[in-house]
């Protein structure tokens, strides 16, 4: 099987419930950017990043 064959089965644009009625794009790019936002709010001088 070659790479493009997940590409027919799984629609990467498509709304799913589970991820609250976004795509599985913009899901990842929101967690993402709370990450982000996470992190440079929880940094201070001194410390080390929070990390999970």
């Amino acid at each position: 099987m070659g790479n493009g064959v997940i590409d027919g089965f799984y629609n990467s644009r498509r709304i799913q419930k589970r991820l609250g009625y976004l795509s599985p794009v913009e899901f990842e790019e929101k967690h993402y950017a709370e990450r982000a936002t996470a992190e440079r709010t929880n940094l201070k001088p001194g410390q080390p990043a929070l990390t999970t």
